[in-house]
């Protein structure tokens, strides 16, 4: 599976734009997940990030790395604020595991 993932300082975030999908409820059941990036693999243990800052922190260096996406982001803002949608966006904050 591909996700959006970004590096902020630290610390390491995968987003989702829909907090319902199958996969979200797998890490959120069991945290510990395996990462591979540029052919290395890694394990790591997820963490949701229920605190709305520190949700919006993730989500804002995901727009800042995705920033092509701005207007699709921007979007979903204004329709989220007008009723006409729901925001279902939740990130992760990553924590690679030693080994």
């Amino acid at each position: 599976m591909y996700s959006w993932f970004v590096v902020d300082g630290d610390k390491v975030f995968i987003g989702t734009a829909d907090v319902r999908h199958q996969w979200v409820k797998n890490v959120q059941e069991d945290p510990r997940i395996k990462l591979s990036v540029g052919g290395k693999k890694f394990e790591a243990e997820a963490r949701f990030l229920d605190d709305a800052a520190e949700c919006d922190r993730a989500l804002a260096a995901t727009g800042r790395k995705y920033w092509m996406y701005s207007p699709v982001f921007a979007l979903g803002k204004l329709l989220t604020a007008l009723g006409l949608m729901r925001n279902r966006t939740g990130a992760f904050e990553v924590t690679l595991l030693a080994g």
